[in-house]
């Protein structure tokens, strides 16, 4: 039988490699109070086409105190000609079993010769570890239980943005998602096809898909919004998903942020 464990937790991002842009990892132990500075240990996953699903283990780590590297230092691979939207799963252990990790964070920073921008993780959610009947404890699966997944971020189109979906699929299946969007209260499907076993995609976001959504006047222009809504139970610990601007000319990251 399996149970969830607090103190072993994991969340998923993606990473950009290409000629001119590298990836930074941040990430941040917490126990969501001040304590001591108990061992953490860190597993970073690499995964995504045209790279062999590798991970690594970094020791070291406290809990309380931010740590981080340089991805293409964890992955070589990425010093290469490799290049493209990767996915990272990036696991935090504590030997202390009441400790709960799940108010970690982490950032992603994407760095280039000219500028540098970073996002935030998806929330960590618990690992699950396999047990004998008699030794599950009932509130600590509650508690998992009961925290909401239902989620939602704005996409924008306009003359200084434009934005993509990425999803990141670490499961050992095909993922069908289910996501929509909404602009004027009615929730319509995005249709986005099917997603192999550990694999990440980033999907445009069409002009068509902003044709109904409300035209805001800016500063630097017309921007119109739309609303991503990811309905509840459809995000778990194999799948996250992020918005991602670029600039629609030079196709630089320029912000994003998780669903």
């Amino acid at each position: 039988m399996q149970r969830t464990v607090t103190n072993s937790v994991k969340t998923l991002v993606f990473c950009l490699s290409t000629a001119s842009i590298k990836t930074r990892v941040h990430f941040f132990p917490s126990a969501g109070a001040p304590g001591g500075h108990s061992p953490v240990s860190c597993i970073l996953t690499l995964f995504g086409k045209g790279v062999e699903k590798r991970s690594v283990l970094l020791d070291g780590g406290r809990l309380n105190q931010p740590d981080g590297l340089r991805l293409e230092d964890a992955f070589p691979v990425l010093r290469g000609e490799v290049s493209g939207v990767f996915g990272l799963e990036i696991q935090l252990s504590c030997p202390q079993g009441r400790i709960s990790l799940l108010n970690s964070q982490a950032a992603v920073e994407f760095v280039s010769s000219s500028s540098s921008m970073m996002y935030g993780c998806a929330p960590f959610s618990p690992m699950t570890e396999e047990v004998e009947d008699h030794a599950l404890p009932p509130v600590l699966d509650r508690l998992v239980a009961s925290k909401p997944n239902t989620s939602a971020a704005i996409a924008v189109q306009d003359a200084e943005l434009a934005s993509s979906l990425v999803i990141v699929n670490a499961s050992a299946q095909t993922l069908k998602p289910d996501i929509s969007h909404a602009a004027a209260g009615s929730a319509k499907p995005l249709h986005v096809g099917t997603l192999s076993p550990e694999s990440v995609i980033e999907v445009p976001l069409e002009e068509a898909m902003f044709k109904d959504s409300p035209q805001r006047g800016t500063m630097w222009g017309s921007t119109r919004v739309e609303k991503m809504i990811l309905p509840d139970g459809s995000r778990g610990a194999e799948t996250s998903y992020y918005i991602l601007f670029r600039d629609p000319s030079t196709k630089r990251p320029v912000s994003a942020c998780a669903l």
